[in-house]
């Protein structure tokens, strides 16, 4: 029954992207998160349930390739060396491609075929990013959309960890899913995610968001409720059991404040305090019990243990597959379903996961490109508010954008979820767009002015 219900809204999620692609959009983060409980609820949980939001995804694009096509020319004229780096990085691809056909054999293609599948999906993602967003308004009404959705679908983790049965929550295909670290046995909380990783990220996610909307809102009484969201989203950060999930937030806290400290306003001050209090009460509140403090105690890290989760096994790497790497598919999650046991990676790391399978080539491809990206956004950050376009909004997204890269560098894993990889490549496009907001409201009024796009093209 649950299966049929899920295909349903599949089926009209669909149909709807068809008709208005932008609210097939947030349909298909709903189906994002729905598809997890569905999947644990289904006989066998199939795995292809796991891939619904592509579905929504791809019809999406359908309907908006209109828009997709100017945006991409924009794009590529506006911000030409992130043009040419992409194009770099695509070459790279192709190669290690060859390599992954030349490592399985060509019995095997899929295998590399689906990882670049995987590599390639978020690409169109940062256009329909870019493309859609026409006002800053837009972001606020997305990010209170994510904070609701987000906020009912964590309901589950505390039900999980109160130990009700039901077949929804808890991780797919694993009844006690367990860490141990040296004297402290911690049970990871999934649930209705399929795994804490995910779980984390997401309430993560909610943290970051509850964080810029507080300060955004500036007045407590307006801001109260997304002070409750942050601080609920951190408490499940702890429950998920995974460390990456809390270091995420504090990621997002330095990237913010080290492009926006100088210019916190008495207001914005106060509300980020007030934030940061809740938090700290969350954790002193967890921390009282006795089994619940465990995960408190398991967060704890030391700066071996946290150099070793970024390094992500990037010389061990090198060193077992050289400097070509062993091809596209060697450490791409997934690929064991339709491989068996030929899978060759053990990469839990982003670093190490590209060494594998780009090679040190593509690897440096990358970083160019993430230097270019770098320089683009460090310009947006810095410009100063103007009409449609808040500095605010941008550092709010700009250090979101940070915290996802770090947790991939700790956990190439995380980025084995769809609505994960298209929700962080969306909001990047928003953040890109946000270039163009004040540009686009001079055209409609036909009034010249110093823009943001302006400066990020001439600076």
């Amino acid at each position: 029954m649950i299966t049929v219900l899920f295909a349903a809204l599949l089926f009209l999620s669909m149909t709807i992207a068809l008709v208005d692609w932008r609210r097939g959009w947030l349909l298909a983060i709903v189906c994002g998160v729905l598809q997890d409980p569905a999947r644990k609820l289904t006989a066998g949980t199939p795995v292809v349930m796991s891939l619904s939001i592509v579905a929504v995804y791809i019809v999406v694009l359908f309907a908006a390739q209109a828009e997709l096509q100017t945006g991409a020319r924009e794009m590529a004229r506006r911000f030409s060396d992130l043009y040419a780096c992409l194009l770099l990085v695509f070459l790279f691809l192709a190669l290690a491609a060859v390599n992954g056909i030349a490592t399985y054999g060509l019995s095997n293609w899929k295998i590399p075929a689906l990882s670049l599948f995987v590599y390639c999906t978020p690409i169109p993602a940062v256009v329909l990013g870019y493309a859609w967003l026409r006002r800053e308004e837009q972001l606020f009404g997305l990010f209170r959309f994510y904070a609701l959705l987000t906020s009912i679908a964590l309901i589950g983790t505390p039900l999980e960890f109160l130990n009700i049965k039901w077949a929804a929550l808890g991780t797919v295909g694993i009844e006690y899913n367990m860490r141990f670290i040296t004297g402290i046995e911690i049970r990871l909380l999934s649930g209705f995610y399929r795994a804490p990783d995910i779980m984390g990220w997401h309430a993560a996610t909610l943290t970051c968001i509850g964080l810029i909307m507080a300060m955004h809102r500036r007045a407590l009484v307006r801001s109260w409720p997304w002070m409750v969201a942050a601080a609920w989203g951190f408490l499940n950060c702890l429950m998920s059991g995974r460390r990456k999930a809390t270091y995420m937030v504090v990621a997002f806290v330095v990237a913010f404040l080290w492009r926006y400290i100088r210019r916190l306003k008495m207001n914005e001050l106060i509300t980020f305090a007030l934030v940061s209090a809740l938090l700290v009460v969350v954790v002193v509140q967890v921390s009282r019990n006795e089994e619940s403090s465990l995960y408190t105690r398991g967060s704890v890290t030391t700066s071996d243990e946290l150099f070793a989760r970024l390094e992500g096994g990037l010389g061990g790497s090198v060193e077992q597959s050289g400097f070509l790497g062993a091809g596209l598919g060697t450490a791409t999650q997934g690929t064991q379903h339709i491989a068996g046991n030929t899978t060759l990676g053990w990469q839990e790391g982003g670093l190490g996961k590209l060494a594998v399978e780009l090679g040190v080539g593509g690897l440096l491809s990358i970083a160019v490109l993430a230097f270019v990206m770098m320089n683009i956004l460090l310009k947006l950050t810095a410009h100063p508010d103007v009409a449609e376009s808040s500095q605010l909004m941008r550092i709010g997204l700009f250090a979101l954008f940070i915290a996802d890269a770090v947790t991939f560098l700790a956990s190439a894993q995380a980025y084995s979820d769809p609505l994960l990889t298209l929700f962080t490549a969306f909001t990047l496009g928003c953040l890109l767009g946000t270039a163009t907001l004040d540009e686009r409201t001079d055209t409609q009024v036909a009034l010249p002015r110093h823009t943001v796009a302006n400066a990020v093209a001439t600076t």
